[in-house]
């Protein structure tokens, strides 16, 4: 069993690794299944045990990373970028991508300019409805979707920190999958490792979390290729004291999407006319 395990983990890697390389070509899950030496179905199955998404989706995560990395680097034609990365549909590129990233490619830019200038400073983000005193009683609410709260403590991998008064920006929240897209429904963004505390809804109920240094370019916060990232291993179901410990990611990891600094309040405004 276990030797059998290993062997699904080499074929996913080795499906990531022919993903990323050819992500801008018309590629199938039948190629994909090709060259992890798999028939189709079997591929299917192995690839979304073992990286948790399906291989079309990576796919597309591969793809929308590199749309945003494009939009970052550049001034190109959101037109260009979208046929640059694998797309034939601008109007679908634009759409999906709003729903993968959290934010329309033009407020990608914008959050690229203001991270130019400023830092985001601490904010913890509650649903509607949802109190202090609902996280300090910790009981489920199905008024509310509230099934109790989360306290933790997150750590970060060594040398992440720029030294005293440089604390790195830590970002945690709760999503609907573990995969990292579109935007957390509850989070909190805090400077180096330490506690946190967060209500818990059935809606979201993966705790994932990243951070970044605090001399990092706008490019780091939204768009790294390999950024520090922790996951809760299973979604919580209630009331709970969880550890977060971050790590770099590793190359056969789904792609963290988010552009996490669209939850900080004062961009709220302008997200709502660009998105």
């Amino acid at each position: 069993m276990r030797d059998q395990r290993v062997e699904h983990e080499a074929a996913a890697r080795r499906a990531v690794s022919f993903i990323t390389e050819r992500a801008t070509e018309p590629i199938t899950v039948a190629d994909m299944a090709d060259a992890a030496g798999y028939s189709p179905f079997h591929f299917t199955r192995l690839f979304a045990d073992r990286v948790r998404v399906t291989p079309n989706r990576f796919l597309a995560g591969v793809r929308f990373h590199r749309a945003k990395q494009l939009l970052l680097a550049g001034d190109d034609p959101v037109v260009d970028i979208c046929h640059e990365v694998g797309f034939s549909s601008p109007g679908t590129f634009t759409r999906r991508f709003r729903e993968e990233v959290g934010v329309a490619p033009s407020a990608l830019r914008h959050l690229a300019d203001v991270l130019s200038v400023s830092t985001p400073a601490p904010f913890t983000i509650y649903p509607d409805g949802i109190t202090e005193a609902d996280l300090d009683a910790g009981l489920p609410d199905p008024s509310t979707g509230l099934l109790g709260t989360v306290d933790g403590t997150v750590h970060l991998p060594p040398g992440l920190g720029a030294g005293p008064g440089l604390e790195p920006l830590v970002w945690i929240g709760f999503y609907p999958t573990p995969s990292p897209t579109g935007l957390p429904i509850t989070g909190i963004l805090r400077f180096g490792e330490g506690s946190f505390r967060l209500p818990l809804l059935a809606s979201a109920r993966w705790l994932l979390a990243t951070a970044v240094p605090a001399t990092a370019e706008p490019q780091d916060h939204l768009a790294n290729p390999r950024p520090a990232v922790g996951i809760h291993p299973q979604p919580l179901t209630g009331t709970a004291t969880v550890r977060l410990t971050l790590a770099p990611a590793a190359p056969w990891q789904f792609p963290l999407l988010s552009a996490l600094p669209a939850l900080v309040p004062e961009h709220h405004h302008f997200l709502r006319r660009t998105s």
